[in-house]
């Protein structure tokens, strides 16, 4: 056998696909995060490794059967650490250093957000992530160090209730939903509570759906939180965009936080991104970001992408 695997490792979840040259996918795995900071921690090279035993086994394959593997780990930032991440975590993998693709994060979520050349993505989860390439192989991260601070409605959120509370802002029923959602009784606590990371991060990260609702109902605050990640969001696919050199890419969202969001907010996306560039398809991922690692590697020993990937999403 000769087969493909791909990896996508991020802070809280790692995922993995082994599949055959043509397509056929023979087993999925999951485990826990795998980001890095400079070199592997033997925490994330062993949650790799186990994923790939867990692919072999259910494949009924061993590693001399991998003909390529796409691994995009959170953390592969610098071109200066990527040497011995690429060995460390090779050597993890118990696969020779030739036979890995090892990127970004953002690169396997592109490969498996579009099949077009030209194409777009943008993703906001626990943080954000982008990328853009004007054709296969080219891929560029786009601010993947979050320099630019994109518009994230869960932050500007709690900025919003506080002004609410202190006469800054005109109080709406958002506010009261978020206090309830937080756990906070009595509003004279919100600032200390908020302050002091009182909070379960779970529960911060979890406003979106709040946010959106809210949003639906007519809630002003919350439109204004909507308009800002819609204007915001349309301004980063708009300069990658315009990097692409394609007047039709194909520009991809996804992400927890987009992944919540109502019919309107994509109608609303796409309608302040098409105003400048109408010819675009403003749409989620076709597949997930291990999807696109397999389909990284197999375009890296001479299969033709297009075909891999259709192929992928037809057997996902």
């Amino acid at each position: 056998m000769a087969l493909l695997i791909g990896l996508d490792g991020g802070s809280t979840k790692t995922a993995g696909v082994i599949i055959t040259q043509e397509g056929r996918v023979l087993a999925r795995a999951r485990g826990h995060g795998s980001a890095i900071v400079g070199a592997p921690s033997p925490q994330a090279s062993s949650v790799l490794a186990s994923i790939v035993d867990s692919l072999c086994s259910q494949a009924g394959a061993s590693r001399d059967d991998i003909r390529s593997c796409g691994v995009g780990l959170s953390g592969i930032d610098f071109d200066d650490e990527l040497p011995v991440q690429h060995e460390g975590i090779a050597a993890a993998l118990s696969i020779p250093q030739e036979r890995l693709i090892l990127v970004n994060d953002a690169i396997v979520a592109l490969w498996g957000a579009a099949v077009k050349p030209a194409a777009t993505l943008l993703q906001h989860g626990s943080g954000f992530t982008g990328a853009y390439r004007a054709r296969h192989g080219q891929e560029v991260l786009f601010d993947h160090l979050s320099v630019a601070s994109t518009f994230d409605m869960r932050q500007a959120l709690i900025a919003l209730v506080a002004r609410m509370m202190n006469g800054m802002a005109e109080p709406t029923p958002l506010k009261e939903s978020i206090l309830e959602h937080f756990g906070i009784e009595d509003e004279r606590e919100y600032c200390e509570v908020i302050y002091r990371r009182r909070v379960p991060t779970e529960r911060r990260q979890g406003t979106p759906s709040l946010i959106f609702a809210a949003w639906l109902e007519g809630d002003p605050a919350a439109a204004s939180l909507v308009d800002g990640a819609v204007g915001d969001y349309a301004l980063a696919a708009n300069a990658m965009i315009a990097a692409t050199g394609s007047p039709s890419p194909d520009v991809t969202f996804g992400g927890g936080v987009i992944a919540q969001a109502p019919e309107q907010f994509w109608r609303s996306l796409a309608n302040a991104i098409q105003q400048t560039h109408p010819l675009v398809t403003v749409k989620p991922p076709d597949l997930a970001p291990e999807f696109g690692g397999a389909v990284m590697a197999g375009y890296h020993v001479g299969l033709d992408p297009v075909q891999l990937f259709q192929q992928s999403r037809v057997n996902a």
